[in-house]
Order: C-alpha cells, then structure tokens, then sequence
C-alpha cells in the first residue's frame, strides 16, 4: 500500500506572493541541476511553475497511491495562507483517497480555537506548522498549549523543520532539535520531521531515535544525492531507518518521481567500498514505514 505523508494544495496568485513564488522557482531550477526527478509544470507563465499544486494536478500526480495526506500551509509571514475550507472541501470531494490536515499560525492568539474549529468543524485530521515559514520558536513554552491540544485531539503533527529558499524565514527557529521540549511535554503526540530536517539529517536522527512517537519523512531528498545517501547511512546506523516515511511533497516532485530517487540512493557510492543502503529498507520506507504511524480513521491500519 503506497500512502503519500505529505502533499500541498496552493497555487499563485491565489495563495502564493509574488516573493515567494520567485524564490521557489530559483530553488527548483538549483535542484533540476542534479536531479532530473522533480516536478516542472512546463507553463508558460513562469510563477506557475513554482509551487502551483491545483486539485486537478496534485489529483493526476498522486493517482498511483493508496492515500495521500494533502495540506495547505498558514503563513502569511512568508506569503503562503491557504484557506483550511479549501482543503477541507478537497477531501470531501475525493474522501477515497485524501486525508486533510489543517495548519494553524501558532503566532495567532486563538490558534488553539482554529485547531479545535479545524478538527472538530471541517474535520481535518492532523496539523502542519513550520517555524521558518511562520517566524515562531518552537522551544517557546508559549506554544506548548496548542501542542497539548493537537496531543488530546489525538493528531499528528507534521513539521517542516529544516531550511528553505524563503528570504525571510529565519534559520534560527529551523534546527529538529528545537523540537525536543515539545517531545518531551507532549509524549503521547505523534509527530514527523519533515525532508529528515535538511541540512540538519543527523540532528533528526538522533532525536526521533530518543522519541518513540517521532518520526522523519523523506521527501525532498533525493535532489541532493551526496546528502541523500548520507542522511539514509546515518539512521541505518543509529537503528531508525524503520521510522522514515514516504512523501513526496507535491509539488516538489511527485509520488513516481521520489520513489525513482529513493532506488537511487546509492548510485552515489557506486564503484566504492563504502557501505550501502540496504533495498529492503528502501522498501519499507516506501510502502511498510507508515502502518505504526496512521491510524485507522486517518487511513491507516490500526
């Protein structure tokens, strides 16, 4: 069973700034300079292939996966504000396969009310927050009350904690390890690290192999195939590789072309005695990793 952790719905103008959209594309262009697995949506108008993820196209993209875990990003700081009605109604639409989560600003004094209002009202199933995108400190004991709602709600929580292209998005809040203190008052949260916290892999390993409810997605990877290889070498070395999940962050690359740069991890050592990353454990991150995770009523097996 293919299931897709973590897909976006947004598209410029709509929901995307001018600025953002300028410095998604030159990223993408720097990342199809050594990968040829990464989503161009060929449109004349150049802002349209930067991050644009209609439902039309991400519906076509994913159409190989059992389920696909599909969010749109609150954080006008940076310019991305998705409205959580949209991706409500998106998985309304196609209930067989999409599973919405929500995303709140934890900046917002009622962030705790839009959570409950997202869950409970719209019926979104898990939240996605991002420091560098939405200026917030996650060691911040302000921040650990909506934490402890997502964790009695019993959602997961997805965080993109890692760097980005985003000009105003500060680095200081992007390091995992920032997210230990939230690990720790909230136990029983489950949570996935995002692209394994790039450029800060072993950061992300060494705290999801103290966390029993903390996880990595491998989406955004393989761009990178140096960095790929040695943040797969280093979980297979601290004994975690079974909690990397599959996602392929649409519209960054889509499910076929994430998988393609998964096999490929170890071209890079190719004609070498360094070690390799084992297949089997290629394929459990792609169709096996995700059944502890997911619950039933979020698609999953238990």
């Amino acid at each position: 069973m293919l299931v897709d952790i973590h897909t976006n719905l947004c598209w410029y103008p709509d929901h995307l700034s001018d600025e953002f959209v300028e410095f998604a594309l030159a990223a993408k262009k720097a990342k199809m300079r050594l990968s040829p697995d990464v989503y161009f949506a060929g449109a004349e108008v150049p802002s349209r292939n930067a991050f644009d993820s209609t439902p039309d196209t991400l519906f076509d993209a994913t159409k190989r996966c059992d389920k696909v875990v599909v969010f749109g990003l609150k954080a006008p700081f940076c310019g991305i504000d998705v409205p959580q009605r949209l991706i409500a109604e998106f998985v309304k639409q196609h209930a067989d396969r999409f599973i919405g989560w929500c995303s709140v600003d934890p900046n917002d004094a009622d962030c705790v009310v839009q959570l409950v209002y997202n869950v409970e009202e719209l019926g979104l199933r898990g939240l996605k927050v991002a420091p560098i995108y939405q200026n917030f400190d996650p060691q911040n004991p302000k921040h650990i009350p909506l934490f402890k709602k997502a964790e009695e709600l019993d959602i997961p929580v997805i965080w993109h904690q890692g760097t980005s292209f985003v000009r105003p998005g500060p680095l200081k809040y992007a390091n995992p390890i920032q997210l230990e203190d939230i690990a720790v008052a909230c136990p029983r949260l489950r949570m996935i690290i995002a692209h394994m916290g790039h450029p800060w892999e072993d950061e992300c390993v060494v705290l999801i192999r103290k966390h029993p409810n903390l996880y990595a997605d491998v989406s955004a990877l393989h761009y990178r195939p140096l960095r790929h290889y040695q943040a797969f070498m280093t979980a297979l070395e601290y004994g975690v590789e079974h909690k990397l999940l599959f996602g392929s962050d649409f519209p960054s690359a889509t499910p076929d072309q994430v998988i393609a740069g998964l096999w490929k991890v170890n071209e890079i050592v190719k004609g070498t005695n360094l070690p390799t990353f084992p297949e089997e454990a290629i394929h459990n991150i792609i169709y096996e990793n995700w059944k502890p995770f997911m619950r039933v009523d979020e698609g999953g097996g238990r």
